[in-house]
């Protein structure tokens, strides 16, 4: 007895179906798991922009926070904050401001007037507004490079400066 299997087209048809649905099926996956990351590589750089201005800056002020340690001035009409503290029998200031976008920083003696274009480009921030609410509180309105506001409250506790 000869037995032969006759191939019928439904079965070729349902083999390449099958090969269809699992190609479907990978190239889905793929494309949400990509969503998600990019998702994920979005909110990872909104917090970073977030945490390090807003730590840079409190952290800047903290290091300088002595009695006359830490005003506020305008440069190119926008608001700066301007550490001072001595080194040796010199006074320097370091200037924290906003320039094409861009928190920048400058350090120079303090007799001297700093030109914006010659700090030194921190990260991006879109602009920064100073408020002195007290006399040992300051509030910081940071706009973010993604247009999200973050707002910081300082409370200075100067001491005599060394």
């Amino acid at each position: 007895m000869n037995f032969r299997r006759e191939r019928h087209i439904v079965d070729l048809l349902f083999v390449i179906a099958l090969l269809f649905l699992f190609a479907f099926s990978a190239i889905m996956l793929i494309a949400l798991g990509a969503d998600v990351y990019q998702k994920n590589v979005n909110t990872m750089q909104n917090n970073y922009a977030e945490r390090t201005a807003g730590a840079y800056l409190v952290q800047k002020v903290r290091q300088a926070d002595a009695e006359g340690g830490v005003r506020t001035d305008t440069l190119d009409s926008h608001p700066a904050i301007v550490l001072t503290n001595k080194v040796g029998d010199r006074e320097y200031a370091t200037w924290l401001y906003i320039h094409e976008n861009m928190l920048c920083e400058q350090l120079l003696r303090a007799d001297m007037v700093p030109l914006p274009a010659a700090g030194q480009k921190i990260l991006p921030l879109q602009s920064m507004t100073i408020r002195e609410s007290a006399d040992d509180l300051m509030q910081l309105d940071l706009v973010l490079e993604n247009g999200e506001t973050e707002e910081l409250y300082l409370c200075l506790r100067s001491e005599e400066m060394p």
